[in-house]
């Protein structure tokens, strides 16, 4: 059976232009699908076992896993479906090798009454410093009833921790009602 038998007229030739695409922008790992704690799982060992990370710094992979980790969880906490099917938790990630970092971006739909939140809540992590975000970590921790149980949105804080620049972000209006939130973490 060869491609065009697969893909039918045409199809190949995106496939083709597809692949070459994700290899000029040196894209490791894709995934785009419902989140859950059991892929979160998968998704973690099989990028702990992709070769390109084989020689990388321990440190750096334990950085990488655990920004991978609060990103995906982030998803299925908070992501939200504005399909009929309310349990889902539809997203995306994708990891890049760029010279001597590594490129996570994330994205998620969220309700358009909780973007400003989110807008807010990202530009005061961006603004603070690795000891601010330390301070600011201790804070949100002890303040459970400003911040919600359990120190929610502690994993935005983790990640900037972890992240070797602010945060790139953007709110992509989907409807009246959801927009796509997305996220640029470098590790």
């Amino acid at each position: 059976m060869n491609m065009s038998q697969i893909f039918g007229d045409g199809r190949h030739d995106e496939f083709i232009n597809w692949h070459e695409s994700l290899h000029s922008n040196n894209v490791l790992f894709m995934f785009k699908g419902d989140f859950n704690q059991d892929l979160i799982n998968s998704l973690v060992k099989l990028v702990n076992g992709m070769t390109e990370l084989a020689s990388e710094d321990m440190l750096v992979k334990q950085k990488l896993t655990g920004t991978i980790v609060e990103c995906l969880q982030n998803i299925c906490r908070h992501g939200e479906s504005h399909s009929a099917d309310r349990a889902s938790k539809p997203g995306i990630i994708l990891l890049r090798k760029l010279s001597n970092s590594y490129v996570l971006n994330i994205g998620n739909s969220l309700s358009n009454s909780k973007v400003e939140r989110m807008k807010e809540y990202i530009n005061k992590v961006n603004s603070l410093d690795k000891e601010g975000l330390k301070v600011f970590h201790k804070e949100v921790l002890q303040n459970t009833e400003l911040y919600g149980k359990y120190g929610a949105d502690i994993g935005l804080i983790n990640v900037a921790r972890n992240s070797e620049k602010k945060f790139n972000y953007n709110f992509h209006n989907i409807n009246d009602n959801y927009s796509f939130f997305s996220l640029e973490v470098y590790v």
